[in-house]
């Protein structure tokens, strides 16, 4: 089977993954890397023995006709401008989460997209943790029960260097909860199994010299009924924790511990998981590999992948309601978004 071309355009940290994840899949090959600083895309070609095009402007690469898919890994508030030049190019995309930082660029890429019939990727790369799939397959077999609360934090102290002097701004990088938190509320619409109906959220600007505040609270009403909680902060000064609840009639999970009597009878406490948790900020320690072969199977498959760039947009809708209500201290509805 011929491969198909990847070309990824930004050659920061999360790069080299997508670099190593679509290099071990037989299915794929690495065909070009772009970045405005030559020596970064040099620098993973030779790391990794690649024979690729070396490009300094995305137009070249998308020109290419050995390239199929499109992983965008530039800094937030570049990311409409090149998925959009990647789908009007007829190319497959992976875009790196958050897709935008406004509404406006998100509808931007949702309708280039739609209109050039190709496949999206959002990276949630935490869709092939073990825990994650875990809790997912349990909830998928009822053993919870009744699902009527959720919960998932993403804590992640990121107080700005001079390596990350983009995070500090919000016209580069957005907000706390769209440049990390996002992660959080795609796991709380994953596991609800519902979409989001109104959203009430609170936040608080510490001595943290990001434009933004850096830390935020959010309750969500789903259509269902249900209830959810997510807290970002990038503030408290603890190690990185991705905190996961799921509380139901018959069963909890907390993390890694499951109390479940159906599925465990005369259980009397809580249980451990033994399984790779998502207890690192590092990227190396995320699943791409596993993203990667989801999105080959797809495009292989033609079936749509998960989460793509339509679903992204309920979780970015959640994270943008959320931003909204917390500037303007009132609940904020998904449809005042959908209408606006």
């Amino acid at each position: 089977m011929e491969r198909l071309g990847v070309g990824i355009i930004g050659c920061g940290a999360v790069a080299e993954e997508y670099v190593k994840a679509f290099q071990k899949d037989q299915r794929s090959e690495i065909r070009a890397l772009v970045s405005r600083n030559r020596i970064n895309a040099e620098r993973y070609r030779d790391r990794h023995d690649l024979d690729c095009a070396i490009e300094t402007d995305a137009v070249e690469m998308l020109r290419r006709k050995d390239t199929d898919i499109v992983v965008v890994c530039t800094p937030h508030n570049q990311h409409t401008k090149y998925a959009v030049a990647a789908a009007e190019a007829g190319k497959h995309i992976i875009i790196e989460k958050p897709v935008a930082i406004t509404l406006e660029d998100m509808r931007k890429q949702q309708q280039a997209v739609k209109k050039a019939g190709v496949k999206t990727l959002v990276s949630f790369v935490l869709h092939w943790n073990p825990l994650l799939m875990t809790i997912d397959r349990l909830i998928t077999q009822s053993v919870f029960g009744n699902i009527f609360m959720l919960e998932v934090d993403y804590m992640h102290r990121i107080w700005t260097t001079a390596e990350q002097k983009w995070y500090a701004s919000r016209e580069h990088s957005g907000t706390a909860i769209l440049t990390g938190g996002c992660h959080a509320i795609d796991a709380l619409r994953w596991f609800a199994r519902s979409e989001a109906r109104q959203v009430c959220a609170y936040q608080v600007k510490t001595e943290n010299p990001i434009e933004y505040p850096g830390t935020i609270s959010v309750n969500v009403e789903f259509e269902d009924g249900k209830i959810g909680r997510s807290t970002t902060t990038f503030d408290a000064q603890m190690p990185y924790r991705f905190n996961i609840g799921v509380y139901g009639t018959e069963g909890t999970i907390r993390n890694n511990e499951i109390f479940a009597p159906k599925l465990f009878p005369g259980q009397k406490d809580f249980m451990k998981i033994p399984c790779i948790l998502p207890d690192s900020a590092d990227v190396a320690h995320h699943p791409f590999e596993g993203e990667v072969s989801h999105f080959l199977d797809c495009i292989i498959e033609d079936k749509r992948p998960y989460p793509d760039l339509e679903d992204a947009a309920q979780t970015h809708a959640v994270c943008f309601a959320a931003d909204l209500s917390a500037e303007s201290g009132r609940p904020v509805t998904i449809r005042e978004l959908d209408n606006a």
